[in-house]
């Protein structure tokens, strides 16, 4: 065996620790805040930092002298964010989320001022329901539209209430714009929605945004039944769409301090 493999992946993984330290870093950082947040010598910190300059994977500010993630790492980043499926990366969460709550668990995208279901992990329990791939549900009234719409700009959410109305479906839908908007509000705040037979009568869902590499809401996930089941698993239900939407949006790239709100 080549003696000198441990010490190759000894410096490799100096290497990344070093790009990841950077990648979290604002506005960049220099040899001695690496040092000490990496624990590596200067001479060690400054010897990897050179061979990755060299390979265009960091830059430095010459006037400031401090390193910043190099176009090569960006390169490479980016390849991996576009070879990454919406749907492939939310399938284990879903099934997750299924196995916990025997729920049926929905993933969907905004079209037109509807919502588009992209997939779908049917409930263990003896409820089926009738909502397949491909399936067209009103943005305003289901919780998958209003995870999605929280995170949208207040003006593209009046050009779609003003171009697609408030209409009702069953006594509990909003159809009042300033209530609609509070509602939004709310979900921005807690990070799910809630459908209270809004569309449906008898059944109801909690839902969570799904945020892209950009730090655009691309699609929303969630968990849906009877009413009545939804909502005695409501604590456990919102914390699980929680983690696995944030599970999710991060195998999309999404960084939580580079969200924005504006429509994608």
């Amino acid at each position: 065996m080549n003696s000198n493999l441990p010490k190759t992946n000894s410096t490799l993984e100096r290497a990344l620790i070093l790009l990841e330290k950077l990648a979290s870093g604002k506005g960049g950082l220099g040899i001695g805040e690496l040092s000490e947040a990496t624990q590596l010598p200067k001479s060690t910190t400054h010897r990897i930092l050179e061979t990755l300059q060299k390979y265009k994977f960091v830059m430095q500010e010459p006037s400031t002298e401090k390193y910043f993630i190099g176009l090569k790492a960006i390169e490479i980043g980016m390849s991996g964010l576009h070879n990454t499926d919406l749907v492939e990366a939310a399938i284990p969460h879903m099934q997750d989320l299924v196995a916990h709550t025997e729920q049926t668990s929905f993933l969907a995208v905004y079209n037109e001022g509807e919502t588009i279901c992209i997939y779908k992990v049917e409930g263990t329990s003896s409820v089926i329901t009738n909502a397949n791939l491909g399936t067209r549900h009103p943005v305003h009234c289901t919780g998958l539209g209003k995870a999605i719409l929280a995170f949208y700009s207040l003006e593209t959410v009046d050009k779609i209430i003003s171009e697609h109305g408030l209409q009702r479906f069953t006594p509990t839908t909003i159809t009042d714009h300033q209530q609609f908007l509070q509602e939004l509000s709310e979900i921005r705040k807690k990070g799910v929605a809630k459908n209270y037979e809004e569309f449906d009568e008898g059944m109801s869902s909690f839902a969570a945004p799904i945020f892209d590499y950009t730090g655009r809401v691309v699609a929303a996930v969630s968990v849906a039944g009877p009413t009545a089941r939804i909502f005695e698993m409501q604590d456990e239900i919102e914390a699980r769409l929680i983690e696995k939407s944030s599970l999710i949006s991060k195998r999309l790239g999404f960084v939580p301090s580079m969200r924005s709100i504006y429509l994608s």
